[in-house]
């Protein structure tokens, strides 16, 4: 199962059309940007570069 991080922006719904497109199994986890959620720790242990979709 694949883990998707990502907001409601052109670049996540790519990732979300081509899993759907590959019928891959996967989970969507939504970030809340303005919060800045890319830049916690957490997120960063994820995608040290702080910026979705990962």
């Amino acid at each position: 199962m694949i883990d998707l991080y990502t907001a409601a922006t052109p670049n996540g719904h790519k990732i979300s059309i081509a899993l759907e497109e590959l019928a891959l199994p996967y989970t969507v986890h939504t970030l809340d940007l303005a919060q800045r959620e890319q830049k916690q720790p957490w997120f960063l242990a994820i995608n040290p570069n702080g910026r979705i979709p990962a």
